[in-house]
Parts: C-alpha cells; structure tokens; sequence
C-alpha cells in the first residue's frame, strides 16, 4: 500500500485545505518546526482510516478547528497496481467515499469495505482498531511498545496464521470477574474502555476547558512560533550551506560506492563457483545412478528367468483343475431350476390366501385412524375456543409497552422537579403542635419538598415566606403536567381506570396467549401428516384426513363385498378362521419350497464360485506367466543397449575423474564463503548508498525551500500582533484546574477497577505465547542490525520484555534512548507482518528517536532505509538538522484551494 496524496480540510489548526506534496514509495520525511501540524496530519490520518464519518463522539466533535466547521480528508494510494482514493467528511453532511480500482462504494458500505481491506474490527462507537493502530505512531507514543487491545492481538495472531485457546479460572472467579466488569462498566464502555456515564460527562467539561485554554495559547503562541521558526530556518539554512559538510558527504559517498563494487564482484565470484560445483555433483550422482541400475538390470533379469520356469509347471496344474469344477457347476445350476418352479407354484396359492385375509387388517387399521381423526376435530374446537377468548383481551404488548413507557416519563418529570426544588426539614417541640403553620395548615414534621412558594407561620413570633430557588420552574412543572395528561390519555385509550388494571389486564392476556398456544401444539401434534405448522396447512391436513377416512372406508367396502359376496356378518367368523387355516397350510408349503430352492441356489453358488476361483488361478497365471517373459526380454535388451552406448570400465573411469573435481570445487566454494564472512550484506550498503545520494538531492533543494521559507515568515512577523490574553488564560486553566480534579476522582476508581480485571483475566494470556516464536523471527534481522549479537524477549502482550546481549536485560532497566529504539523496531516487525501477508502496510513515526545518539541513529536510518524498499514509511520530524541524512523524499505541506474530489 503506497499513499500518494492526503488533503486535509477544517482540521483542528488547518482551517483552510492542505496537502501534503511529495508522497511516493519507499521512505517519505516531512522535517517541520513545532506546532506545524505534523501531529494534526497523522490524527487526521487515523481518523480517515479508523473512525467512522457518521460517528457524532466527542473525539470527533475534538477535530474540529476554532470557530466550528466539518473536518474533511481526501487519501489517495496505491494498492496492488490499483489506484485507490479514499473521502470522508464528519460531523456536518457526514459522508464516506471509497474507490478501489473499478469498484466504488458508498457510506456504510465503503466503511465495511475499508476496514475488511485493512483488517479492521469494531472496537468502539464509531471507532475501528487492530494491528494498524500501532503503525500509527503519535508524537510520545514512540517512548514505549504498543499497546495492543484485544482486537489488535487478533490481528496479529491472524497474521501469524494460528488457532487460539482461551484459558478461564473456575465458576467462582467467573462470577467475581463479572461483578467487577458491571461496576467498570458505569465508568467506562466495554468494548473500547472509553470513558462513559458521569466521568464522560466530566471528560468531556475538562476537554471543553482544556480546548478554551489551548486555542487562547495557541493564539498567544502564534508570534512566538514565527519567531522561533524564523531563527531555526536562518540556522538550517546556514548548516545546509556548510561547504565543509557537502564535501564531507561526497567523500563518505565515494567510499559506499567503490565498497559496493567491491561487494558485487565477489558475489559473482561465489555464485560461479557455487554453479561448478553443482555442476560437478550432478554428474557424479549421474554416473552412479547409472552404474547403480545396471547391477539392478541384471539381477532382475536373473530372477525372471528362474519365476518364468516356475510358473509353467505350475499353470498346467491349474487347467486340468478349471475343467472340473466346470462340470460340477452345470449339473447344480440344473437341480437349481427346478427347486425354484416348486417354489413359484407354491408362493401363488400364499398370495390368494393373503389377499383374504389382509381386508379383515385393514378394517382393524381403519378403526384406529377413525380415533386419530376424532381427537384431531377435538383439538381443532379447542384451539377455536381459546382464539375467541384471546381476541376478547384489548391490552396487548404494544398497549402495555405505551403504559409503561408514560409511567416512566412521568416519573422522571416529577423526579426532575423535586430534584431542582427546595427542600424543607421541620423537627417542632411537643409543646409547639399546632403553633406553626404552612400556608394555613398545620406544618407536619419531617422532610418536605416545596416546589411553589409558602408561607410558615409561628404563632407569638410572625410569618417566614419561603420562595424556592428553582431554576426553569415553569418549564419543569409543565413538563410534569404533560406527561401525567399523556399517562391519563393512553390510560383512556387503553379501556383501563389504573396501571395496575392495564397490568393485570396484560397479565390475563399473556394466560391467554399461553392457553392458545397449548391448545395449538396440541392440535398441530394431533395432525401427523401436517407438512408445516401454519393454520392454512393444519386445516387443509385436517381435512385431508376426513377425506381420506370416507376414502378408505368405501374401498374397504369394497373390498369386503369382494371376499365375501354372499355379504353375511354372521358368517365373517367362520370365514376369518378357515382363511387361518387355509393361509397357514400355504405359507408351510411355501417355506419347504423355499427351503428347498435356497439350498439349490447355494449349492449352485458354491459350485460357481469355485469355477470363478479356478477360472482366475489359470487366468492370473497365464497373463503372469506372459508378464514375466516379456520383462525378462525388456531388461535383455536393455542391457544390450547401455552396453553398446558405454563399457562398464569407461563408465568407472568417469566416476573417479567426476570424484576429484567435486572436491577441487567445494574447496574453492568453501575458500569464498569464507572469505566474505565479515562484509557487510550488499543490500544494505545499497541502501546507504541510495539514502546519501537523497540525502544530497534534499539538500540542494532545501536550500531553495528555506531561502522561500524565510522571506514569508520575515513578512509575518512584520505584520502579527499579540493579543494580550494573558487574563483569559489565567480565568479558563483554573476551571480546567477544577474539573481535573474531579476527573481524578473517576479515574482513581476506574483504575482500581481495572486493575482488579486484568489480574483476573492474566490467566486469559498464557496461551497466546506460542504466537511468539514467529514474532520474533521476523523481527530479529532489524534488531541486529541495530544491537548486534542481541536476542528477544517477548511477552504475551507481544512486547519486548527484554534483549539477551552477554547477560539478560529487562526492558524497563534499559535507558530511554534504547527503548525508544526498541518501541520503533517492534512496530516495525508488526508491518513487515502485514507485508509478508500481503495485506496494506505503512508505517507513520511523528518525532521519534530523538534520544538516539548519532552512531545508533545511523543504525536506525539503515534499517527504515531497508525496510522502505518494501513498503512505505513517513518520518514527521522537527529535528531537520539530525534526520538530513535519513534521505527519502522531502514532503511538505502546502495551501490549496480546494479539497480536489472524485466522484
């Protein structure tokens, strides 16, 4: 994935669209003072690609400039060769635009879209997170490693293509893990512990202030800025300038170069010496592979001979016994035949017996679906009756649910109005019954709430009016009245004199429901052959079997006058029993017959199988006799062939010439390796060399840049005047003052909380280190490179816990510089991750490796300038001087009229 071009408009500090000219392959710089925007260009980059343009958060409210307006941003890269252009615009006319190549989508569509392509999961309202949230390195993030949620974790187990395990603790720990989760989910949400409920709400006052007070800064600052800038580009210009320096890295250029030469000569070296060898190998292996298949030719063909003669006497043998079992096969097949008319007479006198008898079954069949069919009717009125009861209910869920709903209104309203009312407390002598009074009443005891003004009378003293200080008094009362007239409407709607009638009416309905149902399941387990459980079906089964009831009923009349056609019940006795007799005499017959023709066709079988038996002997051995003198022929004249075309004896003389060679190549082979165990890899002095030569085309023409640079500032510092804000300043930090403190509050509460989770979810993480073996192999090339000879540590939250250089470190006794580098080094394994996955990958560090001393800062200018040769990296900087010899493409941000859209 390579960005091209990103315009930013209505963006915190960029009011006015911006681009950022300069966007290619490889490694991109942006080297720019302080407060130029470099943090506000990567927030804008996470929000275009991570938050959704519908999202109305307060984060997203937090993009906005001074003054208001709908922050927008154009993205446009490269994809797999296609050209791809990404739009969103929030809060105001929100929408979303995604082109990938032909496709196009829009809205929700697009934002599915985009997250699928960059392996993105909701993790938030509005908000999407994985593995591309720790490539998107802020300004101070680059301090310490990623921290990667669960989503994130996902994505990069997903990357290293291996099932997870969940580890859980037992039902108790279980239950206390989810009464702590209840509690820290009042004050943060459970999927992306973001603040909610009261701490949101003081989140986001102390945010407002905190606003307030950086836009009176940023104003007071901006004098300030252009000043400092002036001076730091008077200074980069002077260094650029520095003929001492340009000589100094044309001279350390040359010396890259000719090492380079020197590199690529001995790989051609080593490649042609690694050619002959191989060359050598594969004709030795060649001739005895030869000699080797000639000894085995000719033991083979010994051995046929001798299995060729065998097989002869033995196939004569065979003949003489497929003759016989021949003979015995026709004379059963015959007996066979015979058995089976028996049989076949036998079975015919069976089924006219049978017959008889089967219509008296299905009159007894036919008496017990009558009974089926009875309870089915019986079901059915049932269910007819229970749907009459029903529909004389009128208060259904919808009803009850608007009840509900104006109870519920009602009392927030009159919550809402005593909660902004006075409250008054009375605790009067014995003494003093009925010598105090509240608007001409007795005053009672106790605690009251005075929403009108009042008048308190004490007799022998005078009258204290009482006016409580409610603010929006009109309004809130009248917001009671109207939701207690909405309760008395649906109340009247609904047929009912209280809320308790409505429930208990509800109540009856939910009975009656259950009754329908009941009295349904019983009619629909009462129709077997019903084909689905819908009324229109049940009724149609139902009726179908009264249809096929009459059906049966007249057929078996039929068939009743058939089998007895003087039609005589009292005779169906007598008929029933001699049909027994007759039936059972018939069926004794059948059985011996078929006894006997079972017999017959087993015997016959047997005969034949042995035929089969022998059949195939004499046909396996003739064809393997056959097999056997043609191999013997084939390998004959094999032989034959191999040595005409070369003699065993110059055969051998080759395999000793072939001996000696692959030893005089292998030690030359082993000479060269040897030799280039110490140089350097000549990939990355071809990255050194390809960083000086940018670095030198960058400062030429940063030359011109600042030179352009200076003469605007100079103009502006002419013309800008301060403010004077320092009283507003002062007025809005001791607001925000207040409002930390009460966010402390929430936060220390949240903090306990959540520290009580993770120790109970810690053993959730064990299983995840198995992950960890392919992390750190693909990490460990970078981190030589930058600590030689060193080995990694990792945890299961996939960050480096410590490196084993002579002894074991721990990564929190390492000092800051060291793991900053470490911090840039794990972000970078997780892209090559995505690149080697080939799924969109680039990495953003916005003011990093800025404790890094000048020997290890090379180091890390190495390993990006290596790592950009396959996907992109953006360095946003602020030390111009110490990051020139990065090299890269020099970006900047310029005005532009507009956003440049595509449709």
């Amino acid at each position: 994935m390579i960005l091209t071009d990103i315009q930013i408009e209505g963006f915190r500090r960029f009011a006015s669209p911006v681009r950022l000219d300069g966007l290619g392959p490889g490694l991109n710089v942006l080297a720019a003072p302080n407060e130029a925007g470099k943090s506000t260009l990567l927030t804008a980059l996470k929000a275009v690609l991570m938050v959704r343009s519908s999202s109305k958060a307060k984060p997203v409210k937090d993009l906005q400039p001074y003054g208001g307006g709908a922050p927008h941003v154009a993205l446009s890269f490269t994809w797999k060769s296609m050209e791809c252009h990404l739009e969103k615009q929030f809060l105001s006319k929100a929408f979303t635009r995604l082109i990938l190549g032909p496709e196009r989508f829009e809205g929700d569509q697009a934002e599915e879209a985009l997250r699928a392509l960059l392996g993105l999961e909701e993790a938030s309202k509005g908000e999407a997170a994985g593995l591309w949230s720790a490539l998107l390195v802020g300004q101070g993030e680059s301090f310490v490693q990623p921290d990667l949620n669960q989503t994130g974790q996902n994505s990069l187990r997903g990357c290293l293509e291996q099932g997870v395990e969940q580890a859980t603790g037992g039902a108790a720990a279980s239950a206390v893990l989810s009464r702590v989760r209840e509690r820290l989910y009042l004050l943060q949400t459970a999927k992306s512990a973001q603040p909610t409920g009261k701490y949101k709400q003081a989140l986001e006052q102390e945010a407002e202030a905190q606003a307030s007070l950086r836009e009176l800064e940023n104003r007071r600052a901006a004098l300030e800025e252009d000043l400092a800038a002036l001076d730091q580009a008077r200074r980069s210009l002077r260094e650029q300038e520095d003929p001492d320096r340009k000589a100094q890295d044309e001279a350390e250029l040359l010396a890259l170069r000719q090492q380079r030469d020197a590199l690529r000569i001995a790989d051609a070296e080593e490649q042609a010496a690694r050619a002959a060898l191989a060359t050598v190998t594969q004709t030795l292996n060649s001739i005895r592979d030869e000699q080797e298949r000639r000894r085995e030719r000719q033991a083979a063909h010994r051995r046929l001979e001798r299995e060729a003669a065998e097989m002869q006497h033995d196939l004569q043998a065979l003949t003489q016994r497929t003759a016989q079992a021949r003979r015995r096969y026709e004379a059963s097949r015959t007996r066979r035949e015979q058995a089976e008319q028996r049989q076949q007479a036998a079975r015919q006198v069976l089924l006219t017996v049978s017959r008889r008898a089967a219509v008296l079954q299905q009159q007894g069949a036919l008496e017990r679906e009558k009974q089926i069919l009875e309870r089915a009717e019986a079901a059915c009125t049932r269910l007819e009756q229970a749907r009459a009861a029903l529909a004389a209910l009128r208060v259904d869920e919808a009803v009850i649910r608007r009840v509900r709903k104006a109870v519920r209104e009602m009392d927030a309203a009159q919550a809402a109005l005593n909660a902004r009312a006075t409250r008054l407390t009375v605790t009067l002598l014995p003494e003093a019954s009925g010598r105090v009074l509240l608007d001409g009443a007795a005053c009672p005891q106790g605690d009251m709430v005075l929403t009108q003004a009042a008048e308190l009378q004490i007799e022998g003293i005078g009258q204290v009016r009482i006016t409580p200080a409610v603010k929006d008094q009109e309004e809130a009362q009248a917001a009671a009245d109207a939701a207690r007239h909405q309760l008395q409407s649906v109340m009247q709607a609904a047929g009912c004199q209280t809320v308790e009638e409505a429930e208990r009416l509800f109540e009856e309905r939910r009975q009656a429901e259950t009754r329908v149902a009941e009295a349904r399941a019983a009619f629909v387990a009462s129709l077997p052959a019903a084909r689905d459980d819908r009324d229109a079906a049940l009724f149609e089964a139902l009726a179908a079997m009264r249809q096929d009831m009459r059906d049966r009923m007249a057929s078996l009349a039929r068939e009743l006058e058939a089998c007895a056609p003087d039609g005589r019940p009292e005779q169906a006795g007598q008929t029933d029993a001699a049909l027994q007799r007759m039936q059972t005499t018939a069926r004794q017959e059948e059985d011996s017959a078929a006894r006997a023709a079972d017999e017959a066709r087993q015997a016959e079988r047997a005969e034949h199988v042995s035929l089969s038996a022998a059949q195939g002997l004499q046909d396996k051995a003739e064809a393997a006799l056959r097999q056997k003198q043609a191999e013997r022929e084939q390998i004959g004249r094999e032989l034959a062939v191999r040595a005409a075309q070369e003699s065993e004896d110059v055969l051998a003389e080759r395999a000793a010439g072939a001996v000696q060679a692959q030893a005089q190549a292998e030690a030359h082979s082993q000479t060269l390796r040897a030799g280039r165990e110490a140089e350097q890899p000549l990939s990355v002095v071809e990255a050194r060399i390809a960083r000086r030569e940018q670095a030198l085309d960058n400062g030429r023409a940063s030359v011109v840049r600042l030179r352009e640079e200076i003469r605007e500032r100079e103009t502006r510092v002419r013309v800008a005047e301060g403010d004077g804000l320092d009283e507003k300043i002062a007025e809005t930090g001791r607001a925000a003052s207040r409002l930390r403190l009460e966010c402390e509050s929430y936060e220390r509460e949240r903090a306990a909380l959540a520290l009580l989770d993770q120790t109970l979810s810690d053993a959730e993480k064990t299983q995840t280190a198995r992950y960890l073996a392919p992390l750190v192999r693909t990490m460990q090339p970078a981190f030589s490179a930058v600590f030689p000879g060193a080995s990694l540590e990792m945890d299961t939250g996939f960050a480096l816990s410590g490196l084993t250089r002579r002894t074991a470190e721990e990564f929190g006794r390492l000092s800051d510089g060291t793991r900053e580098q470490i911090a840039v080094l794990v972000r970078l394994g997780f892209a090559e991750l995505l690149h080697a996955r080939q799924s969109p990958a680039i990495l953003v560090l916005d003011d990093a490796l800025s404790f890094s001393d000048s020997q290890r800062l090379e180091s890390m200018f190495d390993v990006l300038a290596d790592a950009a040769t396959r996907f992109q990296i953006l360095v946003l900087t602020c030390h111009a001087e110490a990051f020139a010899r990065l090299g890269g493409r020099a970006l900047a941000l310029r005005p532009i009229p507009q956003i440049t859209e595509r449709r």
